[in-house]
């Protein structure tokens, strides 16, 4: 409304006309899209040059420098303002963008060298990629010549092309290989020792030896009829060790047979007659 307010102001009054536009032809213009390059010489440089007119609707330029290798990038820019106005607000901006579109480098009214009709701004330790420069006037009543340089120095240091092989030292000669195996005749290769460090392998378990089976012998104190055979008597004075489950064997009689035990005897039940059990003689072998 200031701006309207004021343009109503001048046309009554016969002054200069102040354009009510943004400054582009179109409110949907890109013109960062349409970068022109600077292209850098032999001599790592480039030029540029221009007019912007806030009212001709060129209010800006876009530029771009494409770095090939890290270094720093100096921009150097020299401005004609109009001649035949006295301006003293007259500033030309300048941004420099990195290839993400960010400002890492500007001048404009708000900084020192606002005003200046020569600006400088150096980009150090910068990566290769391509590298925007942005001019653009900042009053509705600008005009103005531009002469844009761009400048880039490799960083010292930075990789070089390789001279690889000629740098290399050459070799001494290898020694010749004969034709025949010069091997000698009976040669045998020796056996490495392979030395295991780390437990003791794992002896086998040996399979647990079978006891002997405890024979004793007892002595037959008393002979009587059963009714499935004969019972005998066995004298427990003659019976050390002797415990009830063990059997008896008689000379002669097939078959063992169980005993029980008590604090003073055993007692077995044998299949046989009382003078079978006396033709087997008096001692009883036990086993378990």
């Amino acid at each position: 409304m200031r701006w309207i307010v004021l343009a109503v102001c001048l046309l009554a009054c016969g002054g200069t006309k102040v354009p009510l536009h943004s400054g582009y032809k179109s409110d949907k213009v890109k013109p960062w899209k349409n970068a022109k390059q600077i292209k850098l010489d032999d001599k790592s440089e480039g030029k540029a040059d221009g007019t912007l007119n806030y009212g001709a609707m060129v209010r800006a330029r876009w530029y771009f420098v494409q770095v090939p290798s890290h270094g720093e990038l100096t921009v150097r820019l020299e401005i004609t303002p109009p001649g035949d106005e006295t301006n003293e607000d007259f500033d030309l901006a300048l941004e420099i963008l990195d290839p993400g579109f960010r400002v890492i480098g500007k001048s404009d009214k708000e900084e020192e060298d606002a005003g200046e009709l020569t600006k400088n701004k150096t980009l150090f330790d910068i990566e290769p990629g391509k590298y925007y420069v942005h001019l653009y006037l900042q009053g509705r009543l600008d005009s103005g010549d531009y002469n844009l340089k761009a400048t880039f120095k490799p960083t010292k240091g930075a990789e070089k092309a390789s001279d690889f092989p000629a740098q290399v030292a050459f070799i001494d000669a290898l020694p010749m290989v004969p034709l025949d195996d010069d091997t000698p005749r009976g040669y045998r290769p020796t056996t490495p020792t392979v030395v295991i460090r780390g437990r003791p392998p794992t002896q086998p378990k040996k399979p647990d030896e079978k006891k002997p089976a405890t024979v004793l012998n007892a002595r037959i104190v008393g002979v009587s009829v059963s009714g499935n055979g004969t019972r005998i008597i066995l004298g427990r004075g003659t019976l050390t060790g002797a415990t009830s489950g063990m059997k008896a064997k008689l000379n002669g009689i097939n078959g063992l047979f169980p005993i029980e035990c008590n604090e003073n005897t055993c007692a077995a039940v044998v299949a046989a007659t009382p003078d079978q059990i006396k033709s087997a003689g008096t001692t009883v072998t036990l086993v378990p």
